[in-house]
């Protein structure tokens, strides 16, 4: 028999092709979880779903017993334009209960829930947009106060973060994760890469990244004509290691030049693309230790659920 679940609020990481939801009790710790395929983009997609319809179906378990108004608190794409109701972007520089505070709350038809859904990040002077990132640096901060430097979120378009003395000062977007797949999928450099890896040849193209910085464009195409001018039986690097350490080298490049002296760096992801970033870094002599996505997310989710339910009273 299933044991039944009874939260004191619910946190949900609403992205664009799925969700994830945990069942929280007062104290921080995790009742229960839920993950479903109906990200933003499914859902605008069919004029049969709705956010809240399909919110209700993943927690009903949950609100049987639940009080009048649970709570749920809610990061990433449900509040974009396509979403479920638009959050506006919260401005850098920006503190952790600035984004809860502006938070926006969807008219619910169930009259067991009470939904915040967070904003994202905007930055105006140097055109730049997160939604979903921004909880995840709220966790970091929570659980490392005093760091002062970068945090990079490796995906498809990386993320890296300004912060210091509780702020989130900046951010920089990288589509190296999309210049990457579009140039091994469907550039002339498709015929020179595969599935074969070598580290050295990476490391090395990580390094040859930040030593030419304005040689971008040129080294990519090196990655076809080695593979063309070697002679016959000679060892040649795998195309992929060195486009992978080309596009991943000339990102970490270009942060590092941004980097202030006693800043540090942090790495916040998981699996093979975070650990080539950990790599990378290790070139340049810097040790990021990998931190759980996950659970940087909860952390965040929380802290604004306690700015939300639960502000500091004032003395």
């Amino acid at each position: 028999m299933t044991k039944k679940i009874f939260p004191s609020w619910i946190a949900v990481d609403w992205g664009t092709s799925n969700l994830r939801l945990w069942a929280m009790d007062d104290t921080a710790n995790i009742l229960g979880s839920a993950e479903s395929p109906l990200g933003m983009n499914a859902i605008a997609g069919d004029p049969k779903l709705s956010f809240e319809a399909v919110l209700i179906d993943l927690i009903e378990d949950w609100l049987g017993a639940a009080p009048a108004k649970l709570p749920v608190v809610i990061c990433g794409m449900a509040g974009a334009k396509q979403g479920w109701l638009e959050a506006p972007y919260c401005d850098v520089p920006a503190r952790p209960s600035d984004l809860a505070k502006g938070a926006v709350t969807p008219n619910v038809t169930d009259p067991r829930i009470s939904v915040f859904i967070l904003p994202g990040l905007c930055q105006r002077a140097d055109p730049d947009v997160m939604r979903g990132e921004e909880t995840q640096l709220v966790g970091f901060m929570a659980q490392n106060p005093d760091f002062a430097g970068w945090v990079c979120l490796p995906g498809t378009h990386s993320k890296w973060a300004h912060v210091s003395t509780g702020m989130i000062r900046g951010f920089r977007t990288y589509m190296s994760g999309e210049v990457f797949a579009l140039l091994f999928q469907h550039s002339i450099l498709r015929h020179s890469v595969d599935d074969t890896w070598d580290d050295a040849s990476f490391a090395d193209a990580v390094r040859k990244a930040s030593e030419q910085p304005t040689a971008f464009l040129h080294s990519l195409f090196g990655v076809r004509a080695g593979a063309l001018v070697a002679p016959v039986g000679a060892s040649v690097a795998p195309g992929a290691s060195v486009l992978s350490g080309t596009v991943i080298g000339a990102e970490i490049a270009d942060v590092l030049g941004l980097l202030q002296p006693g800043e540090n760096i942090a790495l916040i992801g998981a699996g093979k693309l975070a650990s080539l970033y950990q790599a990378a870094l290790a070139v340049h002599g810097y040790r990021a230790a990998l931190q759980d996505g996950a659970a940087i997310t909860l952390s965040g989710l929380r802290q604004a659920h306690d700015t939300l339910i639960s502000p500091p009273q004032e003395t």
